[in-house]
């Protein structure tokens, strides 16, 4: 470590991004030279009035298939270093299975499945209405793609201890707190954490989330905007738990756009010991303007604009969840305006900061935080993607 820093590299985050940035720095700085600083998941999300964080959950979708080639690229990489992550952190996190992609729009289909050929993916096409999906009701016409191979289902919890443990293991130190600036002098990076406790640092990967532009970070707001969503959870058990077992996950498109209407996640065992049914991701705010907002949505269970869109549209196609108990939780993704990530450099040779993940992170992390981390560590662009794609211009 060179003299005067208290660490060479700093990762202000340890979500899902900063956490597989901070895997792919240890592989790359010196044991001892790297620090990773973020809190730990609030007991109570409800009481809490700290950080919350995207990665708070079990389970989200994961496949490669996407409306654009760039999505599609990011979660093929990613994927590709599950077993890795598995072996280095020790956890498993990712279950394969399938996820079906249902179309009502002819145009969303053919861009789908255009992606999908390109980038090599292992699907089939299927008739959603048909038998094969029991538990499923669709009207004739409703066509589909039914992705397999490392399709499935992650649990971002056990994804980012992994990350963290496989840092940790290669010499980084993790530092439970909360970055609240980061103070930039001539030859370094000062990050002022929650006690007034300094690190003072050669370079930093910011990857803050939700949160980035809402403490004094960067020198400029980066351009995306925080947006409160609500995930909704429907109890599964008994015979339905069996009926459901080998429910692929699934995501029902229903505009020429390619917009989401459901994104479900077939049955999970929380922690409270239950099985719950996940429909996630339905937009219930405009940009949360400030960090007061961003956490007392967090705290809420979001908000009803959806649900009575949710409900009727489970009456109609999964009429087995109809009726059953259910609840729904706040949630906040970062998004920029062209809903790609924003990987890019803050402050030039110094400061690259990793956000805009679109509710997609779970699945394109790992490749997110590599890119970031070479970018940081070496200056250069590491992917065949874009680099003004990804700039967040």
């Amino acid at each position: 470590m060179a003299v005067g820093f208290d660490v060479d590299t700093l990762v202000v985050g340890a979500g899902l991004v900063g956490a597989s940035a901070a895997r792919h720095l240890s592989l790359d700085v010196a044991a001892g030279s790297l620090a990773v600083v973020g809190p730990v998941e609030p007991v109570d999300h409800h009481r809490h009035d700290g950080i919350h964080g995207a990665w708070h959950d079990e389970g989200r979708l994961t496949r490669v298939i996407a409306g654009d080639d760039v999505w599609a690229h990011l979660a093929k990489e990613s994927m590709a270093c599950y077993p890795q992550i598995r072996d280095e952190g020790g956890l498993e996190f990712h279950r394969r299975g399938s996820v079906l992609y249902a179309f009502e729009d002819a145009a969303a289909y053919e861009r789908h499945r255009a992606v999908a050929q390109r980038m090599g993916a292992e699907f089939e096409e299927v008739d959603v209405s048909s038998h094969r999906f029991p538990f499923l009701r669709a009207e004739s016409g409703v066509r589909g793609l039914l992705e397999t191979g490392d399709a499935g289902v992650v649990n971002p919890r056990a994804l980012v201890e992994n990350q963290l443990r496989a840092a940790q293991r290669r010499g980084a130190t993790l530092i439970r707190d909360v970055v609240q600036t980061l103070d930039y002098e001539p030859d370094a990076v000062v990050a002022v954490l929650s006690e007034g406790r300094r690190l003072r640092c050669r370079r930093a990967v910011v990857a803050a989330g939700a949160y980035l532009n809402a403490f004094d970070l960067l020198p400029a707001p980066t351009a995306v905007s925080s947006i409160g969503i609500t995930a909704h959870f429907f109890a599964v058990d008994g015979t339905l738990a069996d009926e459901l077992a080998d429910m692929p996950g699934m995501l029902w498109f229903d505009d020429p756009s390619g917009g989401t209407f459901v994104y479900s996640v077939p049955p999970i065992r929380y922690p409270d010991g239950r099985l719950w049914f996940k429909i996630g991701g339905h937009r219930e705010s405009g940009p949360l303007p400030d960090r007061a907002a961003i956490d007392h949505w967090h705290r809420t269970d979001g908000g009803d604009m959806g649900f009575t869109s949710v409900e009727r549209w489970v009456a109609e196609h999964l009429p087995g969840l109809a009726g059953r108990g259910s609840h729904s939780v706040g949630c906040v993704i970062t998004e920029s305006s062209s809903a790609l990530p924003v990987i890019a450099e803050a402050v030039a040779g110094r400061v690259v900061v990793a956000t805009g993940c679109s509710g997609a992170a779970a699945k394109s992390c790992d490749e997110i935080g590599r890119i970031a981390a070479v970018l940081a560590v070496h200056g250069e662009w590491d992917t065949p993607l874009d680099r003004g794609l990804l700039s967040g211009g």
